[in-house]
């Protein structure tokens, strides 16, 4: 592998083939040569993030977006409309867990912009508020995460800003409200399983997202609450454990059961298959721990559940649909396994959670029907949760030290609300959670489930909601569809009342369940990752298609969008079939996957993406880069290209050099626009109002440009 520099100093036309006057980009030639095939990059001088010319360049594209984008007279009339709706809810809650007979959770009131973090004693306990994240710190909002003590007395707080997900770990006392001296710096950690005073953490090495080694070589380490941090454990890191053969990209995972003599400790990446070691707990607190392997990658391991001696695994070693086998940590014996539970032909193991006595999952039909049960782990009994609810159903353990269980109760029509189950008592009631929701027009709020024939003859589900007094057959509704595609993760049934500003209007939603998800199995995401990616945004072409030939919609009202690495999907269905759409808007999206390697979170993503140092991965790569597979002069559907500046999963880089490159190609008069988001990172913005604006932004980009009269530029 070769790579050469070349420096040539051209600029972009600020007035490229269409009618838009875009701020002028240079270029500066750089190329690299892989297994014999040059990769030419114009736009490399984009990735220096910290150059002043560069985060000029970010402002001044801003300052145009921005001026565009006002000229757009409903975004206001959207984002009042998403306020309006918000407030139908008395009040929103999120539950976290019970520990110690207290309740933790989030709850927001119809004024609030935030939800904060509350507690209770038991169901019927007075309320108590512990976190206002808008009333920490000054002029700031904070994001945060909690994991809290076995006992329900502390809180370990994973505190970040402007959506970085990198910051501090503080210690709240619950009894207090109050938090305690301890600040570990740059981390993330929670408290050890059954303790209340010890608190593992992995380090990072600043704070700063942007640098490429900020998360290599990670550690792992344990902090004792009220110890100065002059005194924590290394517990595991390459560099502890040579002999383990942890990579730089690799985050070295520990786990503490508190009903079990034995620990773990894995090999983290964003692959799904564990590698994991373990070792008898009594020898935690030797300098040097003799780890001996548990499993491997060929083993396929997606979790793990351990009680005492015990470990029930979740694997699709010879099913794609998952299933659960048991065997003894005394003499492991993976071959000789007790199958426990099973998916099969039409019913796929979606997810297994742990509470004191059961292992409770759902199953489900390519992700669309879900059901749920649990498996008693004392009687070896596997039963189904029999409620009154319709819709789909399901079911987490709220915390292992009870039997308590969460219903989650939701659908492409049903707003999610949530219910309990007690197990011991086989109880069903709405619980201290339930939501009072009453959207208007949901009666007209229908949903229809499809299978559309792929490329290569696979059959792909395809969900779609409308209002069924606003279809019209004949092609002249607006359709909005979404993917994503990537780690085996699928789009599940749920309504939000952020879809209602579009349905009211006769915009038809549609969900593609494409390949490189894991709808179908564990088959279905293989079949769409590295070497098979393409099958990814073929299949979401053919949705496309689909919904055209069949008078739901027609290419000049057709809008797309995707997030993350749903970003590769936007990029290449728009770059190989720009005829099927009007409005693409891929969000914080992975458009330059040939570079994606090389930013802060790649590495990590290796095994998910490929690396360019492998011949067959590289070509998957380049045939996923989008950024390499725009033709200068081909005519490309309106843009909407958004990041966060503080994003630390896609480097903002990524999506402005896709934009760069189209704005000066682009053959049509569609507008490519680059929205920065300094507030926002990976996830949007931290508040209610900015979460709200940046939905108007999509929404009224898309009724604008798929031609609704009262979304036209002024």
């Amino acid at each position: 592998m070769k790579k050469l520099w070349l420096l040539s100093f051209t600029f972009a036309a600020a007035y490229s083939f269409g009618q838009y006057q875009y701020p002028t980009t240079k270029t500066e030639l750089a190329s690299d040569t892989y297994f014999g095939t040059k990769i030419e990059d114009s736009y490399r001088w984009l990735e220096n993030i910290k150059d002043p010319k560069v985060l000029e360049w970010f402002k001044i594209q801003e300052n145009f977006t921005n001026t565009e984008l006002a000229k757009n007279p409903g975004q206001k009339k959207i984002f009042q409309e998403l306020t309006d709706l918000d407030k139908l809810i008395e009040v929103k809650y999120t539950p976290i867990t019970t520990e110690g007979g207290r309740y933790f959770y989030r709850k927001r009131l119809p004024e609030e912009s935030v939800f904060k973090l509350y507690y209770k004693d038991g169901k019927n306990g007075n309320e108590v508020l512990l976190f206002d994240p808008k009333n920490y710190m000054a002029g700031k909002v904070m994001d945060f995460s909690v994991s809290i003590s076995d006992d329900g007395s502390k809180i370990a707080f994973n505190l970040s800003e402007v959506g970085s997900e990198l910051g501090d770990v503080k210690i709240m006392e619950v009894a207090t409200g109050k938090f305690l001296p301890d600040v570990i710096k740059h981390s993330s950690g929670n408290f050890v399983e059954g303790s209340n005073t010890e608190i593992i953490y992995g380090e990072a090495k600043s704070y700063d997202t942007h640098d490429p080694e900020v998360w290599l070589n990670a550690k792992m380490k344990l902090h004792v609450v009220g110890n100065d941090n002059s005194k924590d454990v290394l517990l595991a890191s390459a560099q502890k454990y040579p002999e383990l053969k942890i990579l730089p990209s690799e985050f070295p995972d520990f786990y503490i059961f508190k009903n079990s003599p034995y620990i773990f400790l894995g090999k983290s990446t964003v692959e799904n298959y564990k590698e994991l070691f373990y070792a008898p707990a009594s020898e935690m607190k030797k300098e040097h721990i003799q780890w001996k392997p548990f499993c491997t990658k060929k083993d396929e391991i997606w979790n793990f559940f351990v009680q005492g001696t015990d470990v029930y695994l979740l694997t699709t070693k010879g099913n794609s649909k998952f299933k659960l086998i048991k065997t003894s940590l005394e003499k492991p014996d993976f071959a000789a396994a007790k199958e426990i539970i099973w998916g099969d032909k039409d019913w796929k193991i979606s997810s297994v959670t742990q509470s004191k006595d059961d292992l409770v999952f759902f199953k489900t039909k390519n992700e669309l029907i879900a059901e749920s049960f649990y498996y008693n782990l004392k009687t070896g009994e596997t039963s189904k949760i029999s409620t009154p609810l319709e819709g789909n159903l399901e079911a987490t353990a709220l915390s292992k030290n009870s039997n308590e269980l969460l219903l989650t109760n939701l659908g492409w029509n049903k707003p999610m609300n949530f219910y309990d189950y007690d197990l011991d008592k086989k109880e069903f009631s709405k619980g201290p959670f339930h939501m009072k929701i009453n959207f208007p027009n949901l009666e007209n709020i229908v949903y229809e489930e499809v299978e559309v024939r792929s490329h290569d003859g696979a059959m792909v589900p395809l969900s779609i909601i409308y209002d069924k007094t606003k279809l019209k057959k004949d092609g002249s509704n607006i359709t909005f569809m979404q993917g994503y595609g990537a780690y085996g993760m699928s789009y599940t049934p749920y309504f939000s009342s952020r879809f209602l500003p579009l349905l009211n209007r006769g915009v038809v939603l549609a969900f593609a369940h494409i390949r490189g998800g894991g709808e179908k199995g564990q088959d279905w995401y293989l079949a769409g990752k590295k070497t098979t990616k393409p099958n990814t945004w073929k299949d979401f072409n053919a949705c496309a298609e689909y919904l055209i030939k069949n008078k739901y919609s027609s290419s000049e009202k057709f809008g797309i969008s995707g997030a993350s690495a749903g970003g590769i999907l936007i990029g290449r269905a728009i770059t190989e079939r720009p005829d099927l759409y009007k409005v693409a808007i891929p969000k914080v999206g992975c458009l330059n996957a040939l570079r994606m390697e090389f930013s802060p979170n790649g590495p990590v993503n290796v095994p998910e993406f490929g690396t360019v140092k492998d011949e067959s991965e590289f070509k998957a790569l380049l045939e996923m880069d989008a950024f390499q597979h725009i033709k200068k002069g081909t005519k490309y559907p309106a843009q909407l290209i958004t990041t966060g500046f503080n994003d630390s999963r896609v480097e903002s880089y990524i999506p402005a050099k896709f934009a760069a490159k189209m704005q000066a190609e682009n053959g049509s008069q569609n507008p490519v626009l680059l929205y920065v988001d300094y507030k926002a990172g990976h996830f949007g913005g931290s508040t209610v109002e900015e979460q709200f604006l940046q939905a108007s932004r999509e929404y009224s980009f898309l009724l604008w440009q798929c031609g609704d009269k009262d979304f036209q530029a002024k």
